[in-house]
């Protein structure tokens, strides 16, 4: 057993300050010193250029432990890992992705540590990905716990052969302070001139294939013909920016669609909202969701991943089938018409968030976890 404080090497492949990046750098932050400490380890490659979510760690103070990596799987990664355990006197190792699962197993058995991974959800819009999900779902089975971020996603562990006992689910969790509404801070929606008098409805999160955006502008081109008072805007970055952007001017709607890019300043951006869409075709545990319900703005979602473990269908928002245009038209449709009605629901939503999906329930779980896989061993 562990006498000293323990030291957590966590492991992430992303480079982005997404949902999951702030889950993991607000447990960092939390833990008690006394107790534990999380270095943010993150592959910083060229692929990468500027790494943001390291960016992030350091303004927050936290250690970082920069993996350089020049393709996929540089096989420099594995020495990097295991110069930065010894060096750091790492007790465990805490993963996120594809291939931080494959690198942490495999320098954690050489290092004879625990593993433990944390499953956001798989993306596997193609080929590669279908493959990378069936291998780190088969890789999963050779942690020593696995934190699933929602129930949804430990059946799915527990349907790829993964034994019961070894899962957790700890939700992804926000910090319930940092959330307050303020509809008199209009600044996001004067930042881009949009008229006071149309409704703004915003998809948040990457542009990418497994969000939907593209069924969200078809949905808005039929809707502007039901009412032309709309502005949709999408708020992420990601690869299909272009293709996303091509769409709009195809179907004629260009005036009425905004991209807005990364943003950091998502408090803002919440209080000049009238509508959240979530269009995905799979989920994890939608941070989005959380975040749109504490500052009590309305979603329409698709009933995918962790939602519904949100959302309860007609009491805190509106739940429909994932690529379902028709659903998805008439979900925002019942929003025009009952806008008040759907208010209501965010304010409920809003009050089950805060006493469901508080980050120091999470982070006191967490540290639950770490404790007992050293006690373990």
């Amino acid at each position: 057993m562990v006498k000293r404080p323990i030291r957590v090497l966590d492991l992430r492949d992303s480079p982005w300050v997404d949902g999951p990046g702030r889950t993991i750098l607000q447990t960092a932050s939390m833990v008690d010193p006394e107790r534990c400490t999380i270095v943010i380890g993150a592959f910083n490659g060229d692929s990468h250029g500027d790494n943001a979510y390291l960016q992030e760690a350091k303004s927050r103070k936290l250690d970082v432990c920069p993996i350089t990596e020049q393709s996929a799987f540089d096989r420099k990664v594995i020495d990097q890992i295991n110069e930065a355990i010894r060096r750091l006197s790492i007790d465990v190792i805490h993963t996120h992705d594809f291939r931080s699962d494959i690198f942490g197993l495999w320098c954690a058995r050489r290092n004879k540590l625990p593993v433990i991974s944390t499953c956001h959800g798989w993306i596997a819009n193609n080929i590669k990905g279908k493959i990378y999900t069936s291998v780190d779902r088969y890789a999963l089975r050779y942690f020593d716990k696995i934190i699933a971020v929602s129930g949804a996603i430990e059946n799915k562990l527990i349907g790829s052969g993964i034994k019961t006992e070894k899962i957790s689910t700890i939700p992804n969790a926000l910090i319930i302070d940092n959330y307050k509404p303020d509809k008199n801070n209009q600044s996001f929606r004067q930042e881009l001139n949009i008229d006071p008098k149309h409704s703004l409805i915003a998809n948040i999160g990457r542009l990418s294939p497994e969000k939907g955006q593209e069924i969200f502008l078809r949905a808005a081109r039929e809707l502007l013909e039901y009412d032309e008072k709309l502005c949709f805007i999408l708020i992420g970055i990601g690869p299909q920016q272009e293709y996303l952007e091509n769409i709009v001017n195809d179907l004629g709607i260009k005036s009425h669609v905004r991209f807005a890019g990364y943003r950091d300043d998502m408090i803002n951006v919440y209080n000049s909202l009238d509508l959240v869409v979530q269009s995905s075709s799979t989920e994890g545990m939608p941070n989005v969701i959380l975040e749109s319900l504490l500052m009590e703005v309305p979603v329409v979602a698709t009933d995918v991943g962790g939602t519904s473990e949100v959302v309860q269908d007609g009491f805190s928002g509106k739940l429909i089938d994932s690529d379902d245009l028709n659903q998805l038209v008439s979900g925002i449709k019942d929003w025009i018409d009952n806008k008040q009605s759907y208010q209501t629901k965010a304010s409920r939503g809003r009050q089950y968030v805060s006493d469901n999906f508080d980050h120091n329930q999470r982070v006191a779980r967490i540290m639950d976890i770490y404790d007992s896989v050293l006690n373990s061993r």
